[in-house]
């Protein structure tokens, strides 16, 4: 079983967070909007051809990879299609309702009760194997800090997830925090280092626990678990970090609400 949920972090109510994490609405999003706009207004015609990637990052002076961010939003929302030998067309001006989940805050994504503790098993530097970058989703032969713990309940000592998490080599620091606070990694990183988290994809899969897993967690050989993987993107689009944790099933829930999104039809 294998399900994703993105979510662009988006801080509309920046006074509740602390701007060294989440910076103002990205770039990308800006230009989404004024793409929009053209297409309502008929500036790009549904039929005739959107500029192209050079033409825009030349317009809004930008990199490739925020043009082909913006692009990709219209291209959600069902207003362009990518054609071979054509480019990219308006195929409506108006598009079909789709439905969000709206986050102030990465943290809001996944949380873990305020009855639970971290408990920091190790922490080296690795470079990824091709099982271990399939599995992260990151390049074959990449660097990075490994850190692996396990999360349990205080007043229990019950198991919720066993965690492993990769951040690059520059940000290792945080890993010798990571035991003695209650903060997110991705946030004691924005703290330490100023790293900007810009986009979070979640990752959901079903897992078979093998035997070092089933003792760590203190469950049977084969029982099945739930599989978070989630990445953090940063400034200029690159990942900083990925996370991987595997729930016991009777001590874990998950879930949330969407409502009608961002620039869809009324």
């Amino acid at each position: 079983m294998f399900g994703q949920l993105v979510c662009i972090v988006s801080p509309e109510d920046a006074s509740m967070q602390s701007e060294s994490i989440i910076s103002p609405e990205p770039r990308y999003r800006e230009i989404a909007g004024e793409l929009i706009s053209y297409i309502r207004e008929g500036k790009f015609a549904i039929g005739t051809r959107m500029p192209g990637e050079l033409d825009l990052m030349r317009t809004y002076k930008v990199s490739r990879h925020t043009v082909r961010e913006a692009l990709r939003m219209l291209q959600d929302l069902q207003l362009i299609e990518r054609r071979r030998g054509l480019g990219t067309l308006v195929v409506a001006s108006e598009s079909r309702e789709a439905y969000v989940q709206s986050v102030k805050h990465p943290s809001e994504l996944l949380s873990y009760p305020d009855d639970s503790r971290l408990r920091i098993l190790s922490a080296h530097s690795i470079k990824l194997t091709r099982a271990k970058a399939n599995e992260f989703k990151c390049p074959v032969n990449s660097k990075w800090t490994e850190v692996c713990g396990l999360r349990t309940f205080i007043s229990t000592g019950l198991p919720i997830c066993a965690l492993r998490v990769l951040v690059r080599p520059e940000y290792s620091g945080v890993a010798d925090q990571l035991g003695n606070s209650k903060i997110p990694v991705f946030e004691a990183i924005a703290n330490k280092y100023g790293e900007s988290v810009q986009k979070v994809t979640v990752d959901f899969f079903s897992n078979i626990v093998d035997e070092a897993l089933a003792n760590l967690l203190g469950i049977e050989v084969g029982t099945p678990v739930l599989k978070i993987r989630r990445r953090y993107f940063g400034n200029n689009g690159r990942v900083f970090e990925v996370s991987i944790t595997e729930h016991v099933e009777s001590n874990f829930n998950f879930s949330f609400e969407f409502n009608r999104g961002w620039e869809t039809s009324k």
